[in-house]
């Protein structure tokens, strides 16, 4: 009988519970679709360094999930609540009619049970479509080929992402029990009474509020442009955040008593049809719940930065990698000693030339003037924070025939420097800025006591193998000038005979091995880099910022939107009452129905409008941490980014509008 009238009142009410069930369904989606990568992964031909890539990226995903979990735990544990406020008054009358408060439980509990049934096999049905599409973009993200590829199902996944769901509804089901284990009939019939009650604005207090949380704003904004928001050693000044959350909770506690004196200031417009009627409503809810709609502006402006950074970085890294390795493999003894680092080798044992078919040995020179004094009045692109970084490092200086010896071996023009000329080189982007403002205030430098006169173009080129670019600047000058200079790094470069991927495998394997036989070799501290290693890195740290900034964006841009959305359906309940009134004041539908859709478009728009207003300060950072990786486009990344937001946020606010004008026109 209980389950009867369960099943019965989930088809009654399936237009109320749409809400509700959509985020549901896309919640078990995309829990299925970002958890079902390591399938995906193993139906496709990967190298060894790509396998290790993609088993820490699904490593990284199981854990995000369990971060996921919580936020969706709570998002579903709101809904509820609100399907229970909902029936409040369903209930008082089942309880008049004599039945007890425990078949009340167990009816939400069947209702509850068919509800996650029902959101579990949709969600994963579409998540399993959806995934086929994912896999063939992760082959393409992976370069892999997909000959092999079949119809994926994961049954880890699914298992997973039933268990995960299965415990937020068995919490569910227990909070139900102890909601309803406390309901007393007479506030359940007094329930929708004293909900009709408006809540109000001291207009003074909401004037003063409003400043102050411009000014928090405008503080930390401007933190993001003065470099102030990060440290030199990457840490971050919480002084800042903690000005901009609280800027936030001020504006949305102010806004309400701030459009009211902004908008009684035009009688016209304040007095025209029911423009006062709807300013009140939108007043009172907002001041009810200010606290969330400023959770839901940052879970929004997060959504936005995570999806964007993700986006940026994959595109910047992609672009980026083939200009930051120019040779097939790279050695770098950081610990510089006198002589080249191939006869090094091969003096203890190690013989690089079997597995070179070029290969080009070259030294970098510490030279006397540091990056302090040569860009204190250039900064350019380069932050304070960085400079203070770097500042007190000494610039580099190569010899020049190492430097056409590089260029031979990447089969491009050697260059030719008069007697006293220093040509200035760098790999890093951001410095660009820099390094050209520098040589449009100067025309010479002086370097161990010598003055040159400065070619009037710099190089920007690699001139080693390496997933980062990391020569801010190096110095080419004409070998004389190095001599009696201290070697600060040992370089070797080589392009590799018979297969490239195979080769490079073989020699960094056993460069290993031999280091762990010879501690001279060991103490001299060689960073080892190739092209298929590097590419195989970007391609793997690119894929993990793009999926999980797109996995925990979608879920904190639906959790914001679903919150926003039930908020309003619920007040579409509190003001039924209001909406009756008006009908008998001979208020037209079309006059109510236009109320209703300011109030959701308002209501909607601030939350977002405020995020993206953060977005602009927040993604500047980000796209600051993103140009460590390499060049991007942002405008492009952005305008994806924010436009996809905005399709699915408006599919919520068209179903809430709806939902709330169906409501309203069914009851009033």
């Amino acid at each position: 009988m209980l389950f009867k009238l369960s099943s019965r009142n989930v088809r009654r009410s399936m237009k109320d519970y749409s809400i509700y069930f959509l985020t549901l369904v896309i919640g078990v989606c995309i829990f299925y679709i970002f958890n079902s990568l390591e399938s995906q992964t193993a139906m496709i031909e990967l190298t060894q360094s790509k396998r290790a890539q993609a088993k820490l990226l699904t490593e990284i995903m199981s854990y995000v999930s369990i971060f996921v979990s919580f936020i969706l735990g709570f998002l579903i544990m709101y809904a509820n609540n609100f399907i229970i406020k909902r029936r409040s008054k369903e209930f008082g009358i089942y309880m008049t009619l004599g039945i007890s408060r425990n078949k009340i439980s167990y009816m939400l509990f069947f209702e509850t049970l068919l509800i996650g049934i029902i959101s579990l096999v949709v969600g994963l049905f579409i998540g399993v479509l959806l995934s086929q599409g994912l896999a063939s973009v992760t082959a393409k993200m992976f370069e892999s080929d997909m000959s092999k590829y079949k119809f994926i199902f994961s049954k880890d996944a699914c298992l997973k992402t039933t268990l995960y769901f299965s415990i937020m509804f068995v919490v569910v089901i227990l909070l139900n029990f102890a909601i309803v284990s406390r309901y007393k009939l007479i506030n359940l019939i007094n329930n929708e009474k004293r909900s009709e009650k408006l809540k109000g604005s001291n207009l003074t207090i909401s004037a003063v509020l409003f400043v102050l949380s411009i000014i928090c704003l405008v503080t930390a904004y401007k933190s993001t442009l003065g470099e102030q928001l990060i440290y030199s050693d990457g840490g971050i000044n919480c002084t800042y955040i903690a000005l901009g959350i609280i800027g936030t909770l001020l504006f949305f506690r102010a806004l309400a008593g701030f459009l009211i004196i902004v908008i009684q200031n035009s009688k016209n417009y304040y007095l025209k049809n029911l423009n006062t009627f709807t300013l009140r409503q939108l007043n009172s809810k907002i001041n009810t719940h200010y606290v969330s709609m400023s959770i839901i502006c940052i879970m929004l402006f997060i959504a936005v930065g995570m999806t964007s950074a993700g986006l940026g970085t994959k595109k910047s890294l992609e672009k980026s990698i083939q200009f930051k390795t120019p040779f097939d493999v790279s050695f770098e003894a950081r610990k510089g000693v006198n002589g080249n680092l191939s006869e090094l080798l091969k003096q203890n044992g190690f013989d690089v030339n079997q597995y070179s078919k070029v290969l080009v040995d070259y030294n970098l020179y510490r030279g006397d003037i540091t990056f302090g004094e040569m860009f204190k009045n250039s900064l350019g692109e380069i932050s304070k924070q960085q400079f203070n970084f770097i500042k007190d490092k000494n610039v580099e200086v190569l010899k020049l025939s190492d430097y056409n010896k590089l260029k031979k071996l990447k089969d491009q023009e050697q260059i030719v420097l008069k007697d006293n000329e220093v040509l200035l080189l760098s790999d890093v982007g951001r410095m660009a800025s820099s390094i050209e403002e520098y040589l449009s205030k100067h025309k010479t430098i002086n370097v161990n006591n010598k003055d040159f006169n400065l070619k009037k173009y710099y190089k920007y080129e690699a001139i080693y193998t390496s997933p980062m670019s990391m020569n801010m600047l190096t110095l080419i000058v004409n070998d004389k000038y190095t001599e009696g200079l201290k070697v600060s790094k040992n370089y070797l470069s080589m392009n590799l005979i018979g297969d490239e991927a195979a080769t490079e495998e073989n020699i960094l394997n056993q460069l290993d091995d031999f280091e762990r036989n010879h501690e001279d070799i060991k103490a001299l501290g060689i960073y080892k880099s190739g092209k298929v290693e590097s590419y195989d890195s970007s391609t793997g740290t690119a894929n993990m910022f793009l999926y999980v900034g797109i996995y925990v964006g979608m879920v904190f841009l639906i959790a914001g939107a679903a919150v926003l959305a039930l908020s309003q359906l619920s007040g579409a309940n509190e003001s039924l009452s209001r909406y009756k009134i008006l009908r008998k004041l001979g208020v037209s539908s079309n006059m109510i129905n236009k109320s209703i859709f300011i109030q959701v478009l308002m209501y909607f728009c601030l939350p977002i409008i405020l995020a993206l207003v953060h977005s602009i300060f927040g993604i500047k950072v980000a796209n600051d941490f993103v140009k460590i990786f390499g060049d991007i486009d942002p405008v492009k990344n952005n305008l994806i980014t924010i436009g996809s937001i905005l399709v699915i946020y408006g599919i919520y606010f068209a179903i809430t509008y709806n939902s709330y004008k169906r409501i309203v026109n069914s009851q009033s």
